[in-house]
């Protein structure tokens, strides 16, 4: 009788342990496939992401050929000119969102650049400093070099606030030994 107990109760388990077993089974396979279908999707949004190349708004240009082009007529230029000239180049960067993977961001500190020192030729104080702070916002900790190495934020900082300058602040900044000098003499005048 415990033998025939013990049959009557193996089928009963075998059929729980199956049907335990099935349920696992079948939330295992619900499981991963939920997975797969979230590791598919994940892995599809990471593959487009990594293959789209940001899009870029551009600089014109005809735009970029006309600065060029009235800059090379720059030889005996009156204000009006310099002036004219920083006014295509400020319209050439106009509102674009400049990054450092930005391809036109090079061109366009230049082109920022030329802008604020045309400013500067053409006795335009108020907006080459204008000029010279939307610089600094647009391209944060980033600069130009002259030819001499010497900084194009430094001698543009120089030649708009040379009078707020001690002369200690002036020693520190990149620019060219022979405007340093022109300053430090023009201090010097002014002063006695």
């Amino acid at each position: 009788m415990k033998h025939h107990a013990s049959t009557t109760q193996l089928p009963f388990t075998n059929k729980k342990i199956i049907r335990d077993r099935n349920f696992g089974l079948g939330l295992t396979l619900i499981m991963v496939s939920i997975l797969t279908s979230a590791c598919t999707s994940t892995q599809s949004q990471l593959t487009n992401q990594l293959n789209t190349t940001p899009v870029f708004e551009r600089m014109n240009e005809q735009c970029i050929e006309s600065v060029i082009h009235q800059q090379s007529m720059l030889e005996n230029a009156n204000p009006a000119q310099y002036l004219s000239l920083a006014n295509t180049a400020e319209h050439c960067v106009g509102n674009i969102a400049f990054s450092p993977q930005h391809p036109d961001t090079q061109i366009a500190m230049k082109f920022s650049a030329l802008a604020i020192m045309n400013l500067i030729k053409a006795g335009d104080i108020e907006a080459a400093s204008n000029g010279l702070a939307k610089f600094r916002a647009i391209f944060p900790q980033q600069d130009l070099l002259f030819d001499d190495y010497s900084s194009f934020v430094d001698t543009a900082t120089a030649l708009l606030k040379q009078q707020d300058l001690s002369s200690h602040q002036l020693a520190l900044l990149n620019i060219n030994p022979k405007l340093r000098g022109e300053l430090t003499r023009k201090r010097q005048w002014s002063l006695q």
